[in-house]
């Protein structure tokens, strides 16, 4: 009988978890989207994010030695990055920040580097 109760014991502390979890999902609050970024601080996003593509290039060039799709991946993979801690670094949102790079190129803003706006043939490796 004791096995028994220890199923049940253990049946009612799951339930109690998830029915805590379940609360605190249906109540948590959306993080603060944060201010609107500024056209000088946009400016300032895009500089500093595209002045590190090319170590970002160079960086996985490294990692993925003769595979374009890769090292694409890789670079945008840095690139995400770099934009979530500019983001939260100067506590704007992440899409602003995305917005500023996207318009620094169309717009052809002054950087240190020479963003590239290409994109490789998808050819994912066959082995991970």
């Amino acid at each position: 009988m004791m096995p028994a109760v220890h199923a049940l014991k253990s049946k009612i502390t799951i339930a109690v978890v998830m029915i805590i979890a379940v609360v605190r999902v249906a109540t948590a609050k959306p993080p603060d989207a944060g201010k609107p970024i500024k056209p000088e601080l946009a400016r300032q996003a895009y500089r500093e994010i595209t002045s590190r593509e090319r170590s970002m290039r160079r960086d996985a060039a490294v990692k993925f030695p003769g595979d374009l799709w890769s090292q694409d991946d890789d670079l945008h993979e840095r690139e995400s990055e770099a934009v979530r801690a500019f983001a939260t670094g100067h506590e704007v949102p992440i899409s602003d920040v995305v917005r500023a790079i996207d318009d620094g190129m169309h717009e052809h803003w002054p950087t240190a580097g020479t963003p590239q706006a290409t994109v490789p043939p998808c050819r994912p490796r066959l082995s991970y």
